[in-house]
């Protein structure tokens, strides 16, 4: 159901034109990623998945909120409608780059362990499931990057692009904090990973005491 879920979703946000809709499905396919990692039963994918609920919260939240702040200057959020953004709104774009990198687990940002437990969870438990892991984070990869050439770069094609101005500094200050705390747990994982260690290795217990 997990594997099921990681790809159908991020097949399917490979299609959308719409950065609302394309936050909507990788949503789906992200938790279809906890899903393997849960299923996994080891230390590291359960340990990647708690990571990835946390870091998830953190991302998807805040490129909703930017997502939000185009609706409102540019009244859409399809990619046609966006070239250029990046020429006339720098800070909004780098917030933008920022979780977007987090998104499907760049180094340095919160994203990265969390997906590297739980790939290696998946792969330790059965090959098949590290491999749909593997492709799943590829596609994550693909689909936001294809998007973001669309709408942040490229020519100006509309006049409201060239006027629209970028962040507020209340917005700014809005962004700052999630995106402190996605380069905080990319840069010290050990912050969240030594608060669910005992948890998990006692939830894990209770799980093999049980099985058959």
């Amino acid at each position: 159901m997990g594997t099921t879920t990681l790809i159908y979703a991020a097949l399917i946000a490979l299609q959308q034109t719409n950065l609302r809709s394309l936050l909507a499905y990788a949503s789906v396919s992200h938790v279809g990623l906890v899903m393997v990692g849960i299923a996994s039963l080891n230390i590291q994918g359960v340990q990647g998945a708690i990571f990835q609920l946390l870091n998830f919260t953190l991302v998807a939240s805040s490129l909703m909120l930017i997502a939000g702040f185009i609706q409102h200057r540019l009244g859409s959020t399809e990619a046609i409608h966006l070239g250029g953004i990046a020429k006339v709104m720098p800070r909004l774009t780098c917030f933008y780059f920022l979780f977007a990198l987090a998104s499907f687990g760049v180094p340095g940002t919160s994203g990265f362990p969390a997906e590297l437990l739980m790939i290696v969870g998946a792969l330790t438990a059965h090959a098949g499931l590290g491999a749909a892991a593997l492709a799943g984070a590829i596609l994550g990869a693909v689909y936001m990057l294809s998007f973001t050439r669309r709408a942040f770069f490229g020519p100006i094609t509309h006049a409201t692009v060239n006027q629209a101005p970028d962040l507020l500094m209340r917005e700014f200050a809005l962004l700052c904090a999630p995106a402190l705390l996605i380069l905080a747990f990319g840069f010290f994982p050990d912050i969240i990973l030594n608060i669910n260690q005992i948890a998990s290795e006692a939830w894990l217990a209770r799980l093999t005491t049980y099985a058959p």
